[in-house]
């Protein structure tokens, strides 16, 4: 008898015999059921574009501590990656052969896992530190942007992952910058062989010399590109103030795009007119000294999106002119109706700025095989459709709840009308029956 009843257990632990399912325990199955589908739909409108736990990457230095490492790394894609999607381009180019100087804080050169192999520390133009170093942090989460490496899961990576960087130091210890600091830099990185130069520096006032900087990088055919605007320009109501470089002819300005549906991050046209525009807000990148992750928010960050962007062009497409790169990129970003003033073109797309054929004529670039296109931004759609599901979900919760506990009791009745026993009897209703479920008067006397 005992064998006999281990192998009972035995065969039902494998699954040879179920428990036969009631009518309660399916309904708190579909309870069940119905509860997973609203957790999972209300996530879906609450996806954040990145880990808000994340530290913030400064822009400058209060005293002379450094930044320090972060110990905190996010696990999946960023929004500004779900966003751009530059994997689209990867299988033609991923930027190799391409160098983009970074005119900055410097960049680690050698503590940053991301960015292992792909920094080469150009001079410090305004002394006192070094270009391959950074004490801030700003100038290395800006080159994590345009070239960290690809992660072996499908985490941050930048939009360039094999460009070459070229690091500039151009500010004093706490972060600061000069017009001529920026002027030197962009000679430097001239020199240095960039094709194209990432400013992150919004100034308030340029000056003769770093505009003559900018038109020797152009005429020698190097492509610039800074923020239309400084984080610290930005009050809302107000249009902020002309920014250099960006407000110099020929420098590409960017505006950045804010989470989750990618639109403007500014309410009024910045007096610097923008060229184009990309994720900006709380993006995620690299920092100094280790492999953990930061965030940041502004359109310093944007603008090295668009170097990005811009090696990937000319890696593919060596013998585009830097105006000719530009042009790519204008012409294949997402266009915004009615608010140029604010995204110039639109919002860049890395993929089809490599691949799209634009027409006979119309560059020098050989078409490549294929044209691709990348989705439009996320809109607020699928968020109110997730809350919907939710919604409705959440509903048919409370209605199975219900029956969940009532279904038992009928089987226990064998689904015979509930009733509800009537008021003790008295001299006066001694013969009443009990009253029915439902009934709205009271009992009738016994004849």
């Amino acid at each position: 008898m005992d064998n006999c009843r281990e192998s009972t257990a035995r065969f039902t632990a494998r699954g040879g015999i179920r428990p036969r399912l009631t009518g309660g325990r399916r309904a708190l199955m579909l309870l069940a059921a119905f509860g997973l589908l609203a957790a999972a739909a209300a996530p879906a409108a609450a996806d954040g574009p990145g880990d808000v736990s994340l530290p913030p990457i400064p822009r400058g230095l209060e005293d002379s501590s450094c930044t320090k490492p972060s110990a905190k790394k996010i696990s999946g894609r960023p929004w500004a990656q779900n966003v751009l999607r530059p994997e689209l381009a990867w299988d033609l180019t991923e930027g190799d052969g391409a160098t983009v100087a970074v005119i900055d804080t410097g960049v680690d050169a050698h503590g940053t896992p991301a960015l292992a192999g792909r920094v080469e520390a150009g001079p410090d133009v305004a002394g006192g530190g070094s270009a391959g170093k950074d004490c801030v942090g700003h100038g290395t989460f800006v080159a994590g942007l345009i070239a960290a490496a690809k992660p072996d899961d499908a985490g941050f990576a930048g939009i360039a992952p094999g460009t070459h960087i070229l690091s500039v130091r151009a500010t004093a210890d706490n972060g600061t910058t000069t017009p001529g600091h920026l002027a030197a830099g962009i000679d430097a990185a001239v020199a240095g062989g960039a094709q194209v130069i990432e400013v992150p520096v919004a100034l308030a006032s340029g000056s003769a010399e770093l505009t003559a900087s900018v038109q020797a990088a152009r005429a020698k055919d190097v492509l610039i590109v800074a923020p239309a605007y400084g984080d610290q320009q930005l009050d809302s109501g107000k249009a902020a103030p002309a920014a250099y470089p960006a407000q110099l002819p020929g420098v590409v300005a960017v505006a950045a795009l804010a989470p989750p549906d990618g639109l403007p991050d500014q309410q009024q046209p910045p007096r610097t007119a923008p060229d184009l525009a990309a994720p900006g807000d709380n993006v995620v990148s690299v920092g100094p000294r280790g492999g953990g992750h930061f965030t940041g928010s502004g359109a310093d960050y944007a603008s090295a999106v668009v170097a990005g962007a811009a090696a990937l062009v000319r890696s593919y497409r060596p013998d585009l002119t830097a105006p000719q790169v530009l042009s790519r990129l204008q012409r294949t970003a997402y266009h915004y109706q009615g608010a140029v003033s604010l995204v110039g073109s639109g919002t860049v797309d890395p993929g089809s700025a490599v691949t799209a054929s634009l027409g006979a004529g119309r560059d020098d670039g050989a078409d490549p095989a294929m044209a691709l296109r990348l989705p439009e931004p996320p809109s607020r759609d699928a968020e109110h459709r997730a809350w919907t599901i939710a919604g409705v979900s959440a509903g048919l919760i409370a209605l199975l709840g219900l029956a969940a506990a009532a279904v038992p009791r009928g089987q226990r009745r064998g689904w015979r009308p509930g009733r509800l026993s009537a008021p003790a009897p008295d001299a006066t209703t001694a013969d009443a029956g009990p009253a029915s479920v439902g009934d709205t008067g009271p009992a009738s006397a016994g004849a």
